[in-house]
């Protein structure tokens, strides 16, 4: 995108932000919280690589705000435990070669329990059995970030490496021989979406690609980037808008920065719990996932499940369906644009 568009773009926006703060359309601004931003240096990658026996195909399975240990005061654990019950349903589903959490695993830190929170949420995730990565959410909260990059690391199947980036990392896929194949991007969001310490970390990973420039690339990241909500209100997006775009102020650069690294295809978020969409904005597609835990909100509204990613690395393509725990698959038709609950089965709950 050329600095006249980018300049245009982001005066429109801001424009549109000031005048809706105090309606619901623009989210926003709150302070930023310390998440995952502490460094560790006890592990001291920031690319982890994992080898794909299909790395002509391969299904990465999002799974967005679990939210273990929310709503316990309505439900105690029952919630939890159908969560956990019904996570293997979606492997046996998808068959997916990793998964990618992509934040609110847990749910805050109250009583400074965020750290044995986190440990159950690890545990439920090591127990199915396959690679995974994380990112960060603006409930993934605890007193010593320090121990949460060490955990997290040392996890079984993990594929986390933020430690020494503050929660900013990548994963590289090789086929069998070590060619790389493709790359996920996983961006620590905090609670208020990319800033200035995004920024500088993507700044610094541009510059040290080491020759792996021409690799296609996916972002993960937990709060959605400004441009979600331009996307939906330019009708470039299909699929459902039940609430709105939670950036938190977020100025809208930090897609440049995503894009100034040539190879990023697409941002897959999670957030905003009953909104599934997704539209390409100057060649990036900006896509929600689908909300996985029974313990968030939402659930009366939107089915509960989570979004199969399929990447076709001879073609550099890849495509994505919601896939709900009843073995329901959906993807929007080009579009298609729904704001209220409808009654399909693959929006209304049971």
């Amino acid at each position: 995108m050329s600095d006249w568009t980018r300049r245009q773009f982001l005066q429109t926006t801001t424009a549109a932000a000031a005048g809706a703060m105090a309606g619901p359309s623009w989210g926003f601004h709150r302070q930023q919280d310390p998440i995952g931003l502490t460094i560790s240096n006890k592990h001291p990658e920031t690319l982890s690589r994992l080898k794909i026996e299909n790395p002509n195909r391969i299904k990465v399975l999002q799974l967005t705000d679990i939210h273990f240990f929310c709503s316990r005061d309505k439900f105690g654990d029952l919630m939890d435990r159908q969560t956990i019950k019904d996570l293997p349903k979606l492997i046996e589903l998808t068959q997916p070669d990793l998964l990618a959490v992509t934040g609110d695993l847990w749910h805050d830190n109250p009583g400074g329990r965020g750290g044995e929170f986190m440990e159950f949420g690890v545990e439920q995730i090591e127990n199915l059995g396959l690679p995974w990565l994380f990112t960060w959410g603006n409930h993934d909260q605890m007193d010593n970030y320090v121990e949460g990059h060490d955990r997290l690391t040392e996890a079984k199947g993990s594929l986390y490496r933020g430690g020494p980036g503050s929660g900013n990392y990548s994963v590289l896929l090789e086929d069998r021989e070590g060619k790389p194949v493709w790359e996920f991007l996983c961006l620590n969001t905090t609670n208020i979406g990319i800033q200035k310490e995004q920024e500088e970390w993507l700044k610094g990973f541009r510059e040290n690609q080491s020759g792996r420039e021409s690799v296609p690339m996916i972002a993960f990241l937990h709060i959605p980037v400004l441009q979600y909500q331009y996307i939906w209100e330019e009708k470039l997006a299909s699929g459902f808008k039940l609430e709105n775009v939670c950036h938190y102020g977020e100025d809208g650069s930090g897609i440049w920065h995503i894009q100034d690294l040539d190879r990023v295809q697409a941002c897959f978020c999670g957030h905003d719990h009953v909104n599934d969409y997704g539209g390409e904005l100057e060649g990036i597609e900006l896509a929600y996932g689908r909300a996985t835990g029974y313990a968030g909100y939402g659930g009366e509204k939107v089915k509960k499940g989570g979004k199969l990613i399929t990447l076709d690395p001879r073609n550099e393509t890849y495509e994505w369906e919601t896939v709900l725990y009843d073995g329901t698959r959906w993807h929007p038709e080009k579009g298609f644009q729904a704001e209220e609950v409808l009654d399909t089965p693959w929006m209304r709950g049971a």
